[in-house]
């Protein structure tokens, strides 16, 4: 367990840099002494606690609207889809929960994804959309999410994201306060230092919540194409390189800005295509070479 947590730490390192930096900013912000600081830590503390916990994991559910499969017709059709895949990645990953779940977002677009540590969501829309086998492969890639850590480390940020934007918050409603009573004052130039002073913080902010976003994406982007790969070790490689084919054909062209591309959470799906067909590639010579 302890190795794998490691492992999971290493391949999610910028966001686990990153909660140590929001850390690091709410201290400073209240005060940088071993009050604030164990001030901090405890609600950090709680706050984690509360998150990781089953408790934590059903206000997931709920604010991501998701519902447990009901009907028949659904039992029927997804149970076993589901069950396949997560035997398989039972075998590849013998240390992954073993009280994951399927759930079902009533929502025509087209997504999936993992939440917590034991849920999986898929939309209506996808469902409609994909063969049994494409969805067999789309849900081995958010199983790989789960075993890779993905989901608890991107909570983690963004708990230490919640803390930092609330504090941001309090300081600019104090700021605001500052900037009337220095108004009221008419001492010459008190309140045009209060408006600078603001300006200048808000600037740092949207600086530091870029350059965040950024380094959070990279990491993003790579736990992308890491899923993918889990999917293809467990045997779904061609099942999730369909579904990513038509993924690429029902959605619309976007000519990003670059600094839109810098913050996009997902690679490039031809990309995330080439690595699996590179990764089927090789595994054919082997089995002609072998053999």
């Amino acid at each position: 367990m302890l190795e794998k947590l490691i492992k999971n730490l290493a391949k999610n390192y910028m966001y686990i840099i990153w909660v140590i930096v929001y850390f690091f900013v709410a201290w400073c912000i209240l005060g940088a002494d071993w009050n604030s600081f164990n001030l901090v830590f405890f609600i950090y503390g709680i706050s984690i606690l509360v998150a990781l916990s089953p408790l934590g994991e059903v206000l997931l559910r709920f604010v991501e609207e998701v519902r447990p499969i009901s009907t028949r017709e659904e039992k029927e059709y997804l149970l076993p889809i589901f069950e396949e895949v997560y035997e398989n990645a039972k075998q590849k990953d013998t240390k992954l929960n073993n009280n994951i779940r399927l759930y079902i977002i009533d929502n025509m677009y087209v997504n999936a994804f993992a939440i917590g540590r034991k849920t999986i969501a898929v939309t209506m829309g996808t469902i409609q959309t994909f063969s049994q086998d494409e969805l067999k492969g789309i849900i081995a890639h958010e199983l790989g999410h789960l075993s890779n850590g993905d989901t608890k480390a991107l909570l983690l940020s963004t708990i230490g994201n919640g803390i930092f934007t609330i504090l941001v918050f309090i300081l600019r409603i104090i700021m605001l306060i500052i900037e009337v009573i220095f108004s009221l004052t008419k001492i010459p130039f008190l309140d045009v230092f209060a408006i600078i002073a603001r300006f200048l913080f808000d600037i740092g902010v949207i600086i530091f919540v870029y350059i965040g976003e950024i380094l959070l994406s990279l990491n993003s982007r790579q736990s992308e194409l890491w899923a993918d790969r889990f999917a293809f070790d467990i045997g779904y490689g061609e099942e999730l390189i369909n579904s990513l084919y038509i993924l690429q054909k029902i959605s619309l062209p976007q000519n990003l800005k670059l600094k839109d591309r810098f913050r996009a959470s997902h690679p490039n799906t031809a990309k995330r295509i080439e690595q699996l067909e590179n990764l089927i590639d090789m595994q054919d010579e082997e089995v002609f070479i072998t053999g």
